[in-house]
């Protein structure tokens, strides 16, 4: 079985590796997003909310890393137990501020999901039930924080009944929030896409349903292994919890990134208009076509919710030349083309 000081050692490690991924996908969302920030819409909520996460992140991983330096080498062997003993206190301040911390970043996530959900729908009443769910996540995470500085009196561990129950209140609370706007965001694009796809011979949709799928998809998996730890009261969900924190960041950027590469190497097809996809923070600008011809097309919704495929813009470039400004005069020679006629 694992031990709390191997779990501590290992989960470190692994949020260090995947740390260093969120960093550098973090440089590179930040950049697509701030580019050409004179041309393009910047969605600045999109970029503090990545900002808020990865310095989050940051934070939980220098907690972590002076709880190892704490439980092995200042305080661990000193206690009762050794450092297996002290990895077990839920309410050590260390622990309970890594446990403030991924509260704060999970539910930035999932607001950030509501809120891309919302942009897609307009519609206050589709993302009802996820907002309740991110109002009882809010409420969970606040309650389990207190049950954490309050375990000492009982000097419970973390599978104890008085933290147990918050524990697995926000660990379900956080998984069904980002399920339902997941679900309820990729329906929409899917349903879109179906619509439009008479209008288009390329699904401009499919790369941005697809990282949805994906990112949701690595999200909810982590939370559901860390439940079923957590249920079988297995030490393995120390790991698991250390590991959300950067991975929280990576699939906040994924879809920023795929978006700006998919728009950078043109995969939509056929050339468009600039257009802003407000719900990833991306702006998107597509161009292409033969040389002196621009094509635009765009999406206007209708009253009932449909979206009407139409021609924004079409511009061609065409170069005439005119000699009527030249006169012809007749010779024993021949015909000769003088300058041009003056008043």
């Amino acid at each position: 079985m694992l031990t709390l000081r191997e779990a501590g050692i290992l989960s470190t490690t692994f949020e260090a590796i995947l740390y260093g991924y969120a960093v550098f996908m973090f440089t590179l969302a930040m950049w697509i997003m701030l580019r050409d920030r004179r041309q393009r819409h910047v969605n600045y909520a999109l970029v503090g909310a990545g900002c808020a996460l990865i310095l989050l992140a940051t934070a939980e991983m220098a907690v972590n890393i002076t709880r190892i330096f704490e439980g092995f080498v200042t305080k661990g062997p000193f206690v009762p137990g050794g450092p297996e003993a002290w990895f077990s206190v839920v309410s050590d301040p260390t622990f309970v501020a890594k446990s403030v911390l991924y509260n704060v970043q999970t539910l930035i996530l999932d607001a950030v999901v509501i809120y891309r959900t919302y942009v897609v729908w307009q519609s206050g009443l589709v993302v009802l039930l996820p907002c309740i769910g991110w109002c009882g996540l809010l409420a969970g995470s606040v309650g389990l924080n207190v049950a954490l500085v309050n375990s000492s009196k009982h000097m419970g561990d973390v599978f104890a009944v008085q933290t147990g129950r918050w524990i697995t209140a926000v660990y379900a609370l956080t998984l069904g929030t980002n399920l339902s706007s997941t679900m309820l965001l990729a329906g929409r694009i899917w349903t879109v896409a179906r619509r439009s796809a008479q209008y288009r011979s390329s699904n401009i949709f499919s790369p941005v349903l697809r990282v949805i799928i994906e990112s949701g998809a690595i999200y909810s998996m982590t939370i559901t292994a860390a439940l079923i730890s957590f249920v079988v009261k297995s030490n393995g969900v120390y790991v698991l919890l250390d590991m959300i924190s950067p991975i929280i960041s990576i699939v906040f950027n994924m879809l920023i990134i795929r978006m700006g590469i998919a728009s950078d190497r043109s995969i939509f097809g056929a050339s468009t208009n600039p257009g802003t996809w407000a719900a990833t923070g991306v702006s998107v600008e597509r161009s292409g076509g033969p040389p002196g011809v621009a094509v635009g097309m765009g999406m206007r919704r209708r009253p009932d919710g449909t979206y009407e495929m139409k021609d924004l813009k079409v511009e061609i470039t065409q170069v005439i030349e005119d000699d009527s400004d030249y006169v012809v005069t007749g010779g024993p020679t021949g015909v000769r083309v003088g300058d041009p006629a003056r008043p």
